[in-house]
């Protein structure tokens, strides 16, 4: 279980959310309701829109689900030493690594059901919560 209520939530967890026929839609759900606020990067919000509009979902249910967002969440800014520690952890996974960096920065857990920021977070000593014990 969480001992913050707080946590920067990745990509793929809001996606699943989203999808409410996606295999990981019920786990991302109760991680979300896990907590009391959830934290944003700018570069997830970009991903979720891209990957929302891949999967062919209407830009009315994109929109209607990032405003959403937006009102449940804290937006948190990249500072520089981010971007340089992400550079130093995984260039081929940069955009994980961002977060895992803003994570460390923070003292902050991750949510993700992605195996390479699972990964990653270990490398710099971030918890990734992927389950509710």
């Amino acid at each position: 279980m969480l001992k913050r209520k707080l946590a920067i939530v990745d990509t793929n967890v809001l996606i699943f959310d989203f999808i409410e026929d996606s295999q990981y839609h019920d786990v991302s759900r109760k991680l979300l309701n896990s907590l009391d606020r959830m934290l944003i990067l700018p570069n997830i919000l970009v991903e979720f829109i891209l990957v929302s509009r891949r999967l062919k979902i209407r830009d009315e249910d994109i929109r209607s689900k990032v405003d959403e967002i937006l009102k449940n969440s804290i937006l948190v800014g990249v500072k520089k030493e981010d971007i340089k520690e992400a550079i130093s952890l995984s260039l081929k996974e940069i955009n994980d690594a961002i977060i895992v960096s803003v994570a460390k920065r923070l003292n902050l857990p991750i949510i993700s059901l992605d195996r390479d920021v699972k990964e990653l977070g270990k490398i710099a000593g971030v918890i990734v919560v992927d389950r509710l014990d």
